[in-house]
């Protein structure tokens, strides 16, 4: 909830602890990612003292926010103009209305806005709905992890819940081979411009044992082919190389 990246608007989350959904009962919580540089003389030092702010006020009122930083693992000289990724999900629509009150007309929201924009430089925002369709075991209690992000198109009159019942079948060929990972599916919401209608990401990763033997598993070709056969006319992919670090603060 950082007020420059409010006032000028981009996942859950592969770690993210949000209930998973089911086919038959899509639960769909709002989200938004925002790439951030340290702002001009600003510190980690600075950074981490006003996240610690952050998360102390999310606490002393309750607000129902899961927030992480995504720190790209490399940075190509092309295609990443930020440091990491401010990734925050609601509990629901409702709490997200609630805690944008209390950011934008409190004087204590207004202060932890004003102390980010002194550390934080950020840009291109996005405002989306996440569904759980994959959670890892022990995910309730990490804090740290490893993941990636990648593109989908969805084929026509396809939506969010056809993803999540084609991803159950995914779900039961990765159970049956004991692969253990996290995935979120990240839709645009409300408000997306033309170019995002019809697409999505995935958004996958966990445990770093977790995700190395997964990165393994995706290598074999049985693999890729029952990915394609289960996936093939609901959605597609582009290959996945964007791999972050990810760190949990609330």
């Amino acid at each position: 909830m950082i007020k420059k990246i409010m006032t000028t608007g981009w996942l859950a989350l592969a770690l993210s602890t949000s209930p998973m959904a089911s086919a038959d009962d899509l639960m769909m919580v709002p989200g938004e990612m925002r790439g951030c540089k340290l702002a001009e003389g600003a510190s980690m030092n600075d950074l981490n003292t006003a996240m610690s702010t952050v998360v102390n006020w999310l606490k002393e009122d309750e607000h129902g926010y899961e927030l992480w930083s995504a720190t790209p693992h490399f940075k190509p000289n092309e295609g990443y103009d930020f440091d990491m990724l401010w990734m925050g999900f609601w509990t629901n629509h409702a709490e997200q209305m609630r805690g944008l009150q209390a950011f934008y007309t409190t004087k204590k929201g207004q202060e932890i806005g004003q102390t980010l924009n002194s550390v934080l430089d950020c840009t291109s925002m996005r405002h989306f709905n996440s569904v759980r369709v994959r959670s890892e075991s022990g995910e309730e209690t990490r804090q740290q992890g490893f993941g990636f992000m990648f593109d989908c198109a969805l084929e026509a009159n396809k939506g969010p819940q056809d993803v999540a019942e084609v991803f159950q079948k995914w779900n039961r060929y990765l159970d049956k081979e004991n692969i253990d990972h996290g995935v979120s599916a990240i839709f645009p919401s409300s408000g997306a411009t033309e170019e995002a209608t019809g697409t999505f990401k995935f958004l996958w990763g966990g445990d770093f044992a977790d995700v190395g033997e997964t990165l393994s598993f995706l290598t074999k070709p049985e693999a890729n082919a029952t990915w394609f056969d289960i996936t093939e006319s609901t959605y597609s992919c582009d290959t996945f190389d964007r791999g972050y670090f990810f760190q949990r603060y609330h």
